[in-house]
């Protein structure tokens, strides 16, 4: 039995306790999670990207997202066609509806093509007969249709496979024209039971390498794209090489594993290097499979994993070295993996890339397992536990600062009924915004010039914006929404918030963009900006329902000018500074005032100036100054000077006008139609040379002030000058 005083001193001892659990944080006893290192990138709310790619692949092997085995089958050609192109389109709009940016097309998954070639046989894919043409160019038709959804289009080939099977039907089917298994079958290897070409013949190599420059050359692609697949596609089907390695190895490798990681290195700086020749701006890609090599199988630089499928000893592809030297323009490991993966931690990989790719002239965009969702033994892939994986890796993937993308595998996984609890995360929050690519800095490209013109109409349950072109490099337009009052700051992350969509460059002179809503347009302004094939920004145009047709910075708060500076310009009296602006704020010079005023009457200019003024100088303004000096319009400051950059008053502005127009007799009449000339409480303010000048306009309600103040002596602006002749032109 407990004595008291043992008993008094365990009470005690337990209230302490008590009292140090209490300080504790709330999660001190929570599990340790494989994510919690990465806690600084995985945020509680998902972080707002702009610039970021999202795109998915589009596979056509055996049929797996396009086209579908019942349209492939069916007799009527017409028929299948027709259901074969509603089928892309169907893939694009959901495309758009998921706020992607970019699509990875299959066209060459076996040796065969999805586009019209000189080189390759028709894809069975498309018809169910190996060499069939399908009656239409599935290619063209799929960049057509992306182009118009603003999508970029990449070209995915597989580079070696030839099929995917052995069997003898398949064998059949490869003796056609054009087919390589018939026209050059010393290339042919079997690994795991399909034919493949030899990397290690330089001849096969050639092959690939004319395969993809035809569509290069032929297509308006925006990208070509390799997959994973080199020497090998798995564990099993060890491909046969070692004479071609005793003919074709001029010692320079001892072992086999370095000749073969040169083959397909080489391959590589060849298509890059002509790819970069032709068309410099279409991109060159490759995803491979999540680990370039294992740190534990003896490579010092390689990852803290245990992959099966490395790309150095597996595949024989040096990827790292690809990244290291920029022979690509993107690398997308494929890292199909959990946080909690034991053998490839997600978590790791990605930043293991991140630092390969850190400071490099490559992207780096991360594929992501959508088809294991709810079909994968990896209970993080499993119902809510595959949401919140799904949300930890976008997160991660926005806050890594060298990851500058995702592409989901594949397309069909979008529309599967078990993975909807992922898709659904994705639309409403991980992608909820749209997004514009990434700008690849060394591929050159250039922002196009600013907008111009732009319009906001409200129709029946629809919104209206038109704007016109202002420069050639033009690809397409981001469209953004504000409310009024708020800034844009195109910049910005943030801005995502306010980008609502784009749209291709048509071929029409006005371009348009209907949006399927209506608005209080006294509360809303819209932006828009131009960006070139490579997505540089230009500056934005803003469009208000006070906004000039022609200048950017012609709205709201110069509202009262908007018709006089747009008519002006219609008239060719005046012109803006360049790239869409006017900058109506800005204050006007002497000469530059003269300049308009000149203008307004198509006073002609003297060809040979004799006598000018002494401080004339040698300007666009020369001329105009010589030729009013002659005809009497301008005296000048004094000493035979005008000052002609100096900004020009209020009063000053007044006197050369009334001048000029008297000269020329173009006085309007002096009806006394505005305000009484006493009202003005700084008349006092004027100069006696500037007085009848000034009372004269007042009287004609040409000028009337701000409120109960003429400022004669402050500086006039270039809105205040535009709206005094436009007040000229319309007595």
């Amino acid at each position: 039995m407990l004595n008291k005083s043992y008993l008094s001193k365990f009470i005690v001892y337990c209230v302490a306790f008590s009292v140090l659990l209490v300080g504790l944080p709330v999660d001190a006893f929570a599990t340790s999670t494989p994510w919690d290192q990465y806690k600084q990138f995985i945020p509680n709310e998902s972080p707002v990207v702009k610039r970021h790619l999202r795109g998915a692949w589009i596979s056509t092997v055996i049929n797996l997202d396009w086209p579908s085995v019942e349209t492939r089958n069916i007799v009527n050609d017409q028929e299948r066609i027709h259901k074969t192109k509603e089928e892309l389109i169907s893939i694009l709009d959901k495309s758009v509806e998921m706020n992607m940016n970019a699509v990875f097309f299959q066209v060459s998954p076996e040796g065969d093509a999805l586009y019209r070639s000189d080189i390759v046989p028709w894809s069975r894919y498309l018809t169910g007969t190996f060499g069939k043409d399908p009656g239409f160019d599935p290619l063209a038709f799929a960049i057509e249709e992306a182009h118009k959804r603003n999508l970029q289009l990449h070209a995915w080939f597989n580079p070696y496979r030839i099929s995917m099977n052995t069997n003898e039907a398949t064998i059949q089917s490869l003796s056609i024209n054009k087919s390589v298994y018939r026209d050059y079958p010393d290339w042919i290897r079997t690994t795991k039971s399909r034919f493949v070409i030899d990397p290690g013949i330089p001849g096969a190599r050639e092959w690939v390498r004319k395969r993809v420059m035809e569509v290069v050359k032929n297509y308006d692609i925006d990208g070509i794209h390799f997959d994973d697949y080199f020497y090998y596609e798995n564990f099993v089907g060890e491909l046969e090489d070692d004479n071609t390695f005793m003919q074709f190895n001029t010692g320079q490798f001892s072992n086999k594993g370095d000749w073969r990681r040169n083959n397909t290195y080489l391959l590589v700086k060849e298509i890059s290097n002509e790819i970069r020749s032709a068309k410099p701006w279409v991109k060159f890609g490759i995803s491979p499979a999540a680990i370039w090599a294992n740190k534990k199988d003896g490579h010092p630089s390689g990852s803290n994993t245990n992959a099966g499928l490395p790309n150095y000893d597996r595949s024989f592809a040096d990827t790292k070295k690809w990244v290291e030297e920029e022979i690509i323009d993107y690398i997308a490991p494929q890292i199909y993996f959990t946080f909690a993966n034991p053998h490839v931690p997600y978590g790791e990989a990605v930043s293991w890339w991140s630092e390969v790719t850190k400071n490099r002239k490559v992207h780096l965009y991360i594929g992501q397992a959508l088809y294991k969702v709810n079909s994968d033994s990896d209970q993080y892939f499993q119902n809510q536990n595959a949401v919140d994986e799904f949300v930890r890796q976008h997160k991660f993937n926005v806050l890594k600062p060298e990851v500058m993308g995702s592409i989901m595998f594949r397309f069909r996984n979008f529309n599967d009924s078990n993975k909807q609890q992922v898709v659904n995360a994705m639309r409403q929050d991980l992608w909820g915004t749209k997004a514009l690519v990434p700008v690849m800095d060394w591929k050159g490209g250039q922002a196009p010039r600013t907008p111009v013109q732009g319009k906001v109409e409200a129709l029946s349950n629809q919104t209206k914006l038109t704007w016109i072109d202002n420069g050639g490099n033009t690809a397409y337009y981001a469209i953004y929404r504000m409310n009024k009052g708020n800034s844009l700051d195109i910049d910005s992350d943030r801005s995502a918030l306010q980008l609502i969509g784009t749209v291709r460059k048509s071929d029409k002179t006005v371009q348009e963009f209907i949006i399927n809503s209506s608005y209080d347009l006294d509360k809303i302004d819209f932006a828009i900006t131009a960006l070139d094939r490579l997505h540089n920004e230009s500056k934005e145009l803003l469009i208000t329902v006070n906004q000039s047709r022609y200048f950017s910075d012609v709205n709201n708060q110069h509202a009262w000018a908007i018709k006089a500076i747009d008519n002006l310009y219609e008239r060719g009296v005046i012109n803006g500074v360049g790239n869409g602006r006017f900058a109506p704020g800005n204050n006007i010079t002497r000469a530059d005032f003269l300049v308009m005023v000149m203008n307004s009457y198509n006073i002609e200019l003297d060809s040979n100036v004799t006598n000018n003024f002494a401080d004339a100088g040698n300007k666009y303004y020369t001329k105009y100054l010589g030729t009013a000096k002659r005809l009497g319009l301008v005296s000048g400051v004094g000493n035979n000077l005008y000052s002609p950059e100096t900004p020009i008053t209020r009063q000053d502005m007044l006197v050369i006008l009334h001048h000029v127009l008297d000269k020329l007799g173009a006085l309007p009449v002096d009806n006394n139609v505005g305000r009484p000339f006493e009202e003005f409480k700084d008349i006092n303010e004027i100069p006696s040379y500037a007085l009848g000048a000034m009372k004269f306009f007042v009287r004609t309600g040409i000028v009337q002030g701000e409120g109960n103040r003429l400022m004669p002596r402050t500086t006039a602006t270039r809105a205040q000058t535009a709206q005094v002749l436009f007040n000229i032109y319309t007595k």
